[in-house]
């Protein structure tokens, strides 16, 4: 009887310890990730797939005294190229013979970010390591993410062994189907980059500079708060809100609702009739939105979720009189 207690015990307190070691030995994984990314030296090229389109990146990311710089090269026809020095990020549109410098960090940083702790989202993903496999011609700890509802997108990530850099991801639809991937092909650890790999590949003379502005933010509003989302799926929570005053626009309101991992952002604006506001849903590639008109403003939900997500989201936007 004894021997049958202690085994019962064992089966059931097993799960419990596997699930601890595993979100455990991801977490350290994540946080290995999240340091190559700002402290590894490394040339490659990489492919990014969303649907049917692919595209060739050549990049180049250097670490150094003068903080992170980064060249980003297209490798198609155009020949489009992204620099990025400190807090400026310079644009460079052959195809347009022009180039355009803006102020801070990219809005998608490279490669992509992920959370490195995951105990607040063990509600809304399941984290698990799996077997270690090759990419371009590296070791690599594959870890996946799993939702546990049909409101999120699932993450598979390739992880250097040796160095931590993310090698390669795959993004998963609610059905498990792949939605987008990116993958290098080639990839050179070293330990400095030289200086010529750093610069433009091509600037022509007659190229026109255009430096953006800074896009003016206020912070929270009264009327902004009045507006709010009374429904959405579990583990969302409103993580931002602002309005937003562009050059030659009318304000518009901006919240941002995430679970940790994923996020959707609702844009709200005075509805113009002769403006071609997106009614209903829409879907390119892994992103999807949802808009609708309440009264005389115009609401779109937009975000690299499910269309389920965006759907129950938008339709759930209401105005609270004061």
């Amino acid at each position: 009887m004894l021997n049958r207690q202690w085994l019962f015990s064992i089966l059931l307190i097993t799960p419990v310890a596997v699930y601890a070691t595993d979100k455990q030995s991801v977490e350290v994984w994540l946080q290995k990730m999240h340091h190559a990314a700002h402290t590894v030296n490394y040339v490659g090229k990489f492919v990014y797939q969303q649907d049917k389109q692919l595209s060739m990146m050549e990049i180049v990311h250097a670490v150094g005294e003068n903080g992170e710089r980064e060249r980003l090269l297209s490798l198609d026809e155009v020949g489009r190229e992204v620099i990025r020095d400190k807090d400026n990020v310079t644009c460079i549109l052959p195809d347009r013979q022009s180039v355009v410098v803006e102020k801070g960090r990219p809005k998608l940083p490279f490669p992509p970010a992920f959370p490195v702790n995951v105990e607040h989202l063990k509600h809304q993903y399941a984290f698990a390591l799996s077997r270690q496999e090759r990419v371009a011609g590296h070791l690599a700890q594959k870890i996946s993410i799993n939702p546990i509802d049909n409101y999120r997108y699932g993450h598979r990530l390739w992880v250097d062994v040796d160095t931590g850099l993310l090698l390669k991801t795959h993004l998963l639809d609610e059905h498990g189907r792949l939605l987008e991937q990116f993958m290098f092909t080639e990839i050179v650890f070293m330990d400095k980059i030289p200086e010529d790999l750093l610069k433009p590949h091509v600037i022509g003379e007659n190229f026109t500079w255009y430096e953006s502005d800074d896009e003016k933010v206020e912070g929270n509003t009264a009327q902004t708060i009045n507006w709010f989302v009374a429904r959405m799926p579990a583990g969302f929570v409103n993580d931002m809100q602002r309005d937003h005053h562009l050059p030659n626009k009318t304000a518009v309101k901006h919240m941002v609702y995430s679970d940790g991992l994923a996020s959707v952002s609702v844009f709200i604006e005075k509805h113009e009739k002769q403006s071609p506001n997106l009614i209903g849903t829409s879907r390119m590639g892994a992103v999807n939105a949802f808009g609708k008109i309440i009264d005389d403003h115009h609401v779109t939900a937009v975000g690299e979720v499910p269309q389920a997500t965006v759907k129950m989201i938008g339709e759930s936007v209401e105005f609270k009189k004061p």
